[in-house]
């Protein structure tokens, strides 16, 4: 078994009912975590000398809907010293979108936060600026949910004057 393999089972078995550890269908180990400890996972996984994940590719969001949990946010992570990459997926219900920020732990995790907020309505507690980056403010709803209308919104976007209509 390999130092990383190694330092990953560890600490899975720190996190023992909150952190499970799963293949993908390319074999790849994919870590479920719950949202409660998503955080201190995150901060293992970047500074246990073991492991060293501490490039964050991205976060995004994926929207389960009609299931529960309604939402799981991915973060994707790199390890340079093993030259590794790791996913790790974090449930958050749909009645109650929210899951800690990890802007203290990377800092690139901002607009990547605010990205997943404004286009799923996923918050983040202890964002330092949790607002829109993609759509405008006064923007009704987050549109990359499956259950966003697709018609009938027009109105709301800036400059629209009707159909026909000249500005």
């Amino acid at each position: 078994m390999s130092d990383l393999a190694a330092g990953l089972d560890a600490a899975v078995a720190a996190f023992e009912g909150t952190v499970e550890a799963v293949e993908d269908l390319r074999q790849d180990r994919v870590f479920c975590s719950d949202r409660t400890a998503i955080h201190d996972f995150l901060r293992r996984l970047k500074e246990d000398d073991a492991l060293g994940f501490e490039v964050l590719h991205f976060i995004t969001a994926v929207d389960n809907y009609l299931e529960e949990p309604r939402f799981e946010v991915v973060y994707q992570l790199r390890s340079l010293r093993h030259n590794a990459d790791l996913r790790v997926h974090a449930p958050v219900p749909g009645n109650d979108p929210e899951i800690a920020s990890v802007t203290d732990l990377f800092p690139a995790a901002d607009w990547f936060e605010r990205e997943v907020w404004d286009m799923f309505g996923v918050r983040f507690t202890n964002h330092p600026n949790l607002e829109r980056i993609l759509m405008w403010e006064g923007f009704l709803g987050h549109p990359l949910r499956k259950d966003y209308p697709l018609l009938g919104n027009t109105p709301q976007t800036p400059g629209f004057h009707g159909k026909g209509a000249k500005p």
